[in-house]
Order: structure tokens, then sequence, then C-alpha cells
């Protein structure tokens, strides 16, 4: 039963991301548009002859070390309000979904991450954009010095923000940024087209937490500086030395940026932790590329113990039924020990008389 749900909610997941991925391209999968709030304002990218030719969704650019290129945006109102734009690089890095996020940055970078794109290109101050206003932004980009393999990745979010002043602030402090609405355009720069061959490697399996919820985390690396595509993974968790799978996982068209990692999850369906050493087993294929691995890691009871009792899908309160169950068990045991002890003085007074 248990394999059965299992295997319903991948196929949810399966069909969700392929609807999501409808939106990617083979190489990097970059959104320009609206990330939330309403329209209100237009960001267009201007490319220069560095671009990359049939891509007018995201700046693809081949520069040679050490060089500086600009990259345009054009900035329009689309109403007679006037506002606040900031604009803020980000290096790529992928999600625990196994999805390319170019708007944001990672908790912590990849250790095979040699250049970060949001460290090469620079942040201008806040725009103010008066009421039906175009304005067209450049931004220096920055090469490295040295000549690099494959791609940097990342991404410009661009977003539209509101002063809140407060009393109990100073005016230089008493503003903050409220984030209502927001562009991600991608920025891919490369010192030729070679091609890089994809690799991964496994780094770490652990017990940890998704939403709140119990997971077996498998850490994934792309430790070369290109992006995995149509990534497919499967994996499955069991007891070492024991046969039944107890857990599994498995998930198609992921992708990942170059020089990243991310945790994959494989679900325990709402069970608990319990300690223990387990085996894990898992194929990655993207291609005609396949890695396969098998780790052994330990659950400790104390570590066990700490996330069961964050799991939200755990009852952990007092079964008061059960309690009650025990409670009248334990008074009929003494009862009938107590009928005992007084039978057995009845009969030796007899025997006394």
């Amino acid at each position: 039963m248990k394999q059965a749900n299992t295997y319903r909610k991948n196929k949810i997941q399966k069909a969700g991301l392929v609807l999501l991925m409808l939106f990617v391209s083979l190489l990097a999968p970059i959104r320009v548009g609206a990330e939330e709030g309403t329209l209100n304002f237009y960001v267009t990218p201007e490319f220069s002859d560095n671009q990359q030719s049939g891509n007018n969704r995201y700046f693809q650019l081949t520069l040679v070390p050490d060089a500086t290129e600009k990259l345009t945006l054009k900035l329009q109102n689309a109403n007679a309000e006037a506002k606040k734009i900031k604009i803020t690089p980000h290096t790529a890095y992928t999600n625990v979904m196994g999805v390319v996020e170019y708007g944001q940055d990672a908790e912590k970078a990849d250790p095979t991450l040699k250049h970060s794109l949001d460290e090469l290109i620079e942040q201008p101050e806040i725009i103010e954009l008066g009421g039906n206003e175009t304005k067209t932004v450049t931004l220096d980009l920055k090469m490295p010095k040295e000549a690099f393999e494959g791609f940097l990745a990342g991404g410009l979010r661009i977003e539209e923000v509101k002063e809140d002043t407060t009393e109990e602030t100073s005016d230089e402090e008493g503003v903050a940024i409220q984030n209502e609405f927001a562009y991600i355009i991608g920025v891919v720069v490369s010192n030729n087209q070679d091609a890089v061959q994809p690799d991964l490697e496994l780094l770490d399996v652990f017990a940890d937490q998704l939403n709140y919820r119990n997971v077996i985390s498998a850490n994934l690396q792309n430790f070369t500086p290109t992006f995995v595509n149509r990534l497919e993974v499967e994996a499955t968790v069991q007891k070492v030395g024991e046969e039944e799978i107890l857990y599994q996982a498995s998930q198609e068209q992921m992708q990942m940026a170059p020089n990243s990692n991310f945790n994959f999850p494989i679900s325990l369906e709402g069970d608990r932790f319990r300690s223990g050493e387990y085996l894990l087993k898992m194929t990655a294929r993207s291609g005609e590329e396949e890695w396969q691995w098998e780790r052994k890691f330990m659950i400790e009871a104390d570590e066990a113990r700490a996330l069961n009792r964050q799991d939200v899908t755990i009852d952990t309160s007092i079964n008061w039924w059960i309690i009650a169950v025990i409670s009248l068990i334990m008074l009929l045991l003494l009862i009938i020990v107590w009928l005992l002890i007084k039978k057995r003085r009845a009969e030796k007074n007899e025997q006394d008389q």
C-alpha cells in the first residue's frame, strides 16, 4: 500500500514537473517575466553583438577573458504612478526540486564554483522611474581575467520597491524595502562555445526534513561548469542486510546549474525515523550518461527522536485512549492479585481451624 501511494505521488510530481519544463530551454531554461504581483512595469533586455544569435529571451554572451560587457535593460513604467526599481544580480543554483534558480542566491555556494556571476556584475543604485517614463539602464559585467571552460550562469532580479518609514527609526535608518513585483532575466556567459561533458557525484546521504516532514536527503553534485539537462533520478533505501525496500523516490525532467549541488529528497511518507544503518541505491541519467551509487549511512537514535518531534505529520500528542486501556488492564490485574491473595488467606484460615 505504501509503495502504491508513493507511486501515485511520484506520478503527480512528474506531471507537474513536465508542465513546468515546457517553459524551459534545453541549455538554460530562463524565464523573462513577472514572478509575483500584478504587471505595472515592463523590462526588456537589449542585446549587443556578443549575444548568441537566435536568443532574444536572456543574455547569452561569448566574451574573451578580462572583457567588460554592458548589460542593457529598458525599463517602462506602465502607469502614471512613480516607481522605484531595484536590480540585483544573482548566481544560478539548483533548488530541492531539481530546478535551476536564477533570481536568488544559494544558502551556500558549491565549493567547485570558481567565479560567482553576481560578483562580476555591478549592482546599481535604486532607479527612480517617473509616471509612464521609459529608462535605459546599463550594468557592467566584468569577465574573469583568466580563461575558463564551460558556463557561468546567473540572473538579474528586477523588482519594484516601496519605502516604508516608521516613527521608531531615524531618517537614515527608516527605509525598509518591500518587494512587490519581480522580473528575472537570465545571464549565461562563456569564453567559447566548446561543449563540456557533465559529471555528477553523490556527496552525502542523511536524515533530513523538507517542509517539516521526514525525508532522507541525497546530496547530488554537478562539479562541472555546464548544465545537466533532462536529469532523471531513481533512489531506494533499505536497512543494511535486508532486502525489503523501505522508501523510494524517482523524478524526471530536472536540471542542474553549473557547479552546483542539491538535496534530492526521499520521503518517508509520514513514517518515523528509526535508528540504524541504512543503504541508499541511486541511479541518475542525463541523455546518454548514467551514474550509479550505493552508499551506507547511519541514523542515530537522538537524531531520529529530534526529527520525529518536528515532523508535522507525526502525532506526538498523548494518546489518552491507550493510557486508559493500560490503566484498566493494570487495575484488573491488581484486582485479580488481590482476590488471589484473599482466597489463599481464607484457605489458610480454614486449614488452621
